[in-house]
């Protein structure tokens, strides 16, 4: 990596702290810029203003918090020779993400598409990751109707972008743990996902 882009992805990592730790609205370009170790100036060279900063790093925060799910299960899924190796790359992938430890992901996801509503960048931005988070999980879904495992009634792409949504979904269930059994709803959603794509069992 260069020495200006090391520069640009320091600068954005102490922007992604600075909004984890307290908001948008919180961030302030020179604390940015002190935590990386260059001048105020510096960070004009890399990001138009303060605005395009925040933009670029809650972009980059959302990127981030599917990259670690979704390539993991793609190269496992695609290594399946048979629909008990498929279904299980589904529960292990699923359970992974549902866990108490990723919940933090899925609040970051809903902290920046309500960004996007006021930012026609992040929006753009957005629309972007989730295009080819969905595209990465249609590959599994086509390789799956290919071999018979999964529905062919189903478009690819529109299975991938429900699946999608099934995760995301949870957040609803994560605000209030205290009257909804967390592992009861991880059992409903992977059983649903399963329901749909399971199907040489129903056919």
């Amino acid at each position: 990596m260069s020495i200006e882009l090391d520069t640009r992805a320091k600068l954005l990592n102490a922007t992604i702290v600075a909004i984890s730790s307290g908001g948008e609205s919180s961030v302030r370009v020179s604390t940015v810029a002190t935590a990386v170790g260059v001048r105020e100036p510096s960070v004009y060279h890399f990001f138009k203003n303060r605005e395009a900063l925040v933009e670029a790093a809650q972009i980059e925060r959302y990127r981030r918090s599917y990259l670690e799910m979704i390539l993991p299960f793609e190269a496992a899924a695609l290594m399946a020779d048979s629909w008990e190796d498929f279904e299980r790359s589904v529960r292990k992938i699923f359970a992974a993400v549902y866990s108490p430890e990723r919940a933090a992901l899925r609040i970051i996801r809903m902290n920046v598409m309500g960004a996007a509503q006021s930012s026609p960048a992040i929006a753009a931005a957005v629309i972007d990751i989730n295009h080819e988070t969905a595209e990465s999980l249609a590959r599994v879904m086509t390789f799956g109707q290919e071999k018979g495992w999964v529905t062919k009634d189903l478009d690819a792409m529109a299975l991938s972008y429900w699946a999608i949504g099934q995760i995301n979904g949870r957040v609803m269930a994560e605000m209030n743990p205290s009257q909804v059994d967390l592992d009861a709803w991880t059992k409903v959603s992977i059983e649903a996902v399963l329901g749909v794509y399971r199907w040489k069992e129903t056919k």
